[in-house]
């Protein structure tokens, strides 16, 4: 009688154990998450009763596409010059000429102008300048249509005071609906120096 229990002890913890394996021996495939967006996102909005952010802002740098509800710009690249196609600059200023594309996510056509992005430099009331007007084909129009699908890649030209050193410069972009509501703004950051030029 005695041996039976023994023998059915082991018996007992022979099936535990083995259970115990062949749960273990189950892997679970991990959860599939799905890839972080890297380009910056919009922080701080605040949704209105119609579904609109507004408020946020995002901050990117040189070559990160900006995600607007509109459209996606990115600025490719940015130089100071002393002269562009044989034009200059007024005395005491330089060109800073940016490399900008801007890309459609809408399924319909879109009015846009090359004013939407503003260059800021300082905290003054009259450290900012819009886009010049256009003397070559190589300038974003100063007024177009960015139809479903169409990406455009333009230079956009600014002429700003001639930097004493490194200065960083922001391009900005701010949502603005058809019925007066601004949306979320957008910033592009990077200094440059005319040392050297």
């Amino acid at each position: 009688m005695m041996k039976c229990l023994r023998f059915m002890s082991v018996l007992v913890c022979l099936l535990l154990v083995s259970g115990c394996g062949s749960s273990a021996a189950v892997v679970e495939p991990p959860e599939e998450t799905p890839e972080e967006d890297p380009r910056p996102q919009v922080i701080g909005a605040r949704t209105l009763e119609d579904g609109r952010k507004v408020g946020g802002s995002a901050k990117g740098k040189i070559g990160e596409e900006m995600v607007s509800v509109f459209f996606s710009f990115t600025v490719n690249r940015a130089e100071f010059a002393r002269e562009f196609e044989e034009n200059k600059p007024e005395r005491s200023y330089i060109y800073l000429i940016t490399e900008v594309t801007v890309k459609s996510v809408l399924d319909k056509s879109l009015p846009m102008w090359a004013d939407d992005f503003p260059i800021q430099w300082g905290d003054g009331n009259n450290d900012y300048a819009y886009p010049l007007e256009k003397i070559s084909n190589s300038q974003m129009d100063a007024e177009y249509r960015l139809n479903e699908g169409d990406s455009v890649t333009k230079n956009l030209i600014y002429e700003v005071p001639e930097p004493d050193g490194e200065r960083e410069y922001t391009i900005t972009y701010l949502e603005y609906y058809e019925d007066d509501v601004e949306g979320n703004m957008f910033y592009v950051s990077f200094s440059l120096s005319a040392e050297g030029m």
